[in-house]
């Protein structure tokens, strides 16, 4: 298992130079780049090639992966034509994961349209998935769903990744209070673990979400792919909390 940084919200003024002198310091191994965001970073689809490059030398040389693009792209619309709109924008961020040596990123179901079956819903997206699985394929990208707004719901998301059924398409874990069932989050993980391929964590200091139990199952299944950091603090203080959220990270998984 790994630590990374989603920028979301508490790394959303941070510039590459930032990122480059933090995140090693504190033991973190990879950065999660939050695109359609206008963060500080500048990692977008139009960041020009060489620049693309020049940022994931930079990196390389740190020490650090990038270890999602997250989009803020949906697939739920009954919209043939818009869901093709969307289709074609997530491959153009499998090119961009691609350019900077990024094996992921992150895509939503999300919502269910009203009026429509969910059964449908979850078609839709599953067969959009599998389009854009299909072109990362020979790139070394998967493609994630997040188990995010009403497609958190395990049921929904296994659907979807059932009906893509695509090796490069995967499930992104969004740890939500949720999934528990008798405090516990077995059951809702046991029945998506065979397809995570990342993790995003949120609020560690929470008496309420069992991360040692998670982070105990992720060990057990071998996972060695990235648990990334996304919070959402305010301006001010976010090199501080980023330390502590690292420290805090590795105590829990070292009692995990």
């Amino acid at each position: 298992m790994k630590l990374s940084l989603d920028t979301y919200s508490i790394g959303k003024n941070l510039t590459i130079r930032d990122l480059l002198e933090l995140l090693p310091a504190n033991g973190f191994q990879g950065v999660e780049f939050r695109c359609e965001s206008n963060q500080a970073h500048g990692v977008e689809l139009e960041t020009p090639v060489a620049e693309r490059r020049r940022i994931r030398t930079l990196l390389n040389e740190a020490g650090i992966e990038v270890s999602c693009l997250s989009t803020s792209q949906r697939y739920e619309s009954p919209d043939p034509a818009v869901r093709a709109q969307v289709i074609e924008r997530v491959k153009r961020f499998v090119d961009l994961a691609a350019d900077m040596g990024c094996g992921r990123i992150r895509t939503f179901g999300n919502d269910f349209p009203a009026g429509v079956d969910k059964l449908d819903v979850v078609k839709y997206v599953g067969e959009s998935l599998r389009a854009v699985g299909e072109h990362a394929a020979d790139k070394g990208v998967d493609v994630l769903l997040e188990m995010h707004g009403q497609f958190y719901y395990w049921e929904y998301a296994l659907g979807a990744i059932k009906v893509a059924d695509h090796p490069n398409v995967a499930i992104n874990y969004n740890c939500d209070e949720k999934d528990l069932v008798k405090g516990s989050v077995a059951f809702t993980f046991n029945q998506v673990k065979d397809h995570v391929r990342h993790v995003h964590m949120h609020a560690l200091e929470s008496p309420v979400f069992p991360y040692k139990e998670l982070f105990g199952l992720l060990k057990g299944m071998g996972y060695a792919n990235f648990c990334s950091l996304e919070e959402g603090y305010g301006d001010g203080g976010e090199k501080k909390v980023i330390a502590l959220y690292a420290a805090l990270y590795r105590e829990i998984l070292a009692q995990s």
